[in-house]
């Protein structure tokens, strides 16, 4: 046996006995963090080239439009409010006017809104709740079920709202009018990418309220913040109101998105709107079945979690005043629920911090068992979606995702267009697929870019279908595209054989001719037909985009 050597000195003897030094829990933490947002990084990455959808497509045309000059509503209109044009347009200019730069940009907002989240859930809880909430949020956000790879307007909506709750909650701590103002900021931003932002400024206003009625004696100086509060919100809306004025585009800017909405919320009466929010909300919670339980198994344990009274009562209106959100019109449309998964993803964490508490009081450890649950649910949400986050193609998730819809088949349509076009020359899509007008960087012929408006019965419908009647005979455009897709219409009998009897003449009077048509069979498969051949092929499917073009 050899001999065992000895330390030369004493110094060596000193390091040698030295403790390896402790991991800090808030470098743990970090980690943690880091490794969510590159997970979610990771699947948003792979997901980049996904085919934009119609509402993509159509923040991706206003944005387009508004690179090229044009305010929103003067070649376009909806009903929407004009951020998230905006955001779009800056996406853009940053990242290029293409489904990868759009998608891009989603993912650098959406990191935000989880580090947001993160932030929020830590000072109102602990650093558990908080990752357990960052993680959540971030699976559920990019779910298919949520259509979460679609920079829909309810992510712009979340990240500016999560944001000025956190600016909210560090005006609470610091006391200083300045984080009022910004948090007020912050919330009126939310409401200008969508309407249904609405609900979390009134969010604001009520915590504030809560917060300084609790303390009678600063009752003076909380009118102060919450003014403070209040002008923040109109800062950014008085801007654009600004901008809509000198843009010449007032006028229809408040028709659009002050006058109209109110008559497109009125579509869907009352009485179905039980049988929507079924319709739509079961198959987001068997998507991700773990995470929702808990989430509702959060909510009761607001009722028994320990202290930290303020903070749950702040989740409780959340939660209330999130869920808000979702409501307006009855639609509850899969992606309507996004900016409820914040407040989601805290209850999720909460339950199983609360399950940590119980059991260390009960046996005096700390136990990593409700991590370990949260491991499972979280696995168990990958697991049955697995092709959409790790392996499938995103052409093939699209066709397979929104089945029925034309979204894939817009891309070689474009193309097509743009090819055999000038910069000068108009089109005109028959149908709700803005996308092709972004795809194909033509300009539309009239600002119609929706038939949905024009197809169902309200006071305004009439002069709507004339106006766009009137743009089109107007511009005289070198191709039209007819979609053949009842996603893209949504018709109502009556109003809308108006619309297609038009069409019909319109095409036959000017003699369009087909020159491309795209065949979208039931099982996915579409067969495409190109100029000549297109004038004596027949469809074989109900679902399909027939390109049309005016003689020379």
């Amino acid at each position: 046996m050899g001999k065992i050597k000895k330390p030369q000195d004493k110094k060596q003897v000193k390091q040698a006995s030295k403790p390896i030094p402790k991991v800090k829990p808030g470098t743990v933490t970090i980690i943690f963090l880091g490794l969510i947002l590159l997970f979610i990084g990771y699947i948003r990455i792979r997901l980049l080239s996904f085919p934009l959808e119609r509402d993509e497509g159509e923040y991706a045309y206003f944005g387009q439009l508004i690179l090229q000059g044009f305010p929103p509503y003067s070649l376009a209109y909806n009903l929407k409010l004009p951020g998230t044009y905006y955001s779009y347009a800056l996406i853009m200019f940053l990242f290029g006017q293409t489904t990868v730069g759009i998608h891009l940009g989603l993912l650098f907002l959406n990191l935000g809104s989880i580090v947001f989240l993160f932030l929020i859930a830590k000072k109102l809880f602990n650093d558990f709740v908080a990752i357990l909430a960052a993680a959540s949020f971030g699976v559920l956000g990019c779910s298919p079920a949520m259509l979460g790879q679609a920079a829909h307007a309810t992510h712009f909506v979340t990240f500016f709202m999560l944001a000025g709750v956190y600016l909210l909650i560090l005006a609470f701590e610091k006391n200083k009018l300045h984080f009022y103002l910004l948090s007020g900021v912050m919330m009126g931003m939310a409401f200008l990418m969508k309407q249904s932002g609405i609900f979390f400024t009134l969010f604001g206003c009520v915590m504030i309220l809560l917060f300084f009625l609790s303390t009678p004696k600063m009752i003076v100086s909380g009118i102060l913040r919450f003014a403070c509060y209040i002008v923040g919100f109109c800062i950014p809306l008085g801007l654009v109101f600004l901008i809509m004025y000198i843009s010449g585009v007032f006028e229809k800017f408040w028709f659009w998105t002050m006058t109209y909405p109110g008559v497109y919320a009125s579509r869907v009466p009352v009485s179905e709107a039980w049988n929507y929010f079924t319709m739509n909300f079961i198959p987001i919670v068997k998507s991700s079945m773990g995470l929702w339980i808990g989430a509702a198994l959060g909510a009761l344990s607001l009722f028994f979690y320990p202290d930290k009274v303020r903070s749950r009562i702040f989740i409780g209106v959340f939660l209330f005043f999130s869920f808000l959100t979702v409501v307006p019109g009855f639609y509850f449309r899969s992606h309507y629920f996004i900016p409820l998964l914040p407040v989601i993803g805290i209850l999720c964490g909460l339950v199983l911090d609360l399950l940590n508490k119980k059991i260390q009081k009960s046996f005096g450890f700390i136990t990593y068992v409700s991590g370990f649950v949260f491991f499972l649910l979280f696995a168990n949400t990958l697991a049955s979606n697995k092709e959409y986050y790790f392996t499938s193609d995103p052409v093939v998730l699209c066709k397979k995702i929104y089945a029925g819809n034309p979204f894939t088949e817009s891309l070689p349509i474009a193309k097509y267009l743009q090819e055999n076009t000038t910069e000068k020359d108009k089109i005109c899509v028959f149908g709700s697929e803005p996308q092709i007008y972004f795809y194909s960087k033509r300009q539309a012929a009239s600002g119609y870019i929706y038939m949905y408006d024009l197809v169902f019965d309200h006071k305004f419908v009439k002069n709507l279908q004339e106006d766009m009647f009137r743009a089109i005979e107007k511009a005289k455009p070198k191709f039209v595209v007819f979609v053949s897709c009842p996603f893209s219409w949504l018709p109502e009998k009556g109003v809308s054989d108006t619309v297609f009897r038009w069409i019909d003449s319109y095409i036959r009077e000017n003699r369009y001719l087909p020159t491309c048509i795209a065949d979208i069979s039931i099982d996915g498969f579409t067969n495409y037909v190109w100029n000549e051949e297109a004038l004596r092929y027949r469809p074989q499917s109900g679902t399909n985009i027939t390109v049309l073009k005016r003689p020379d």
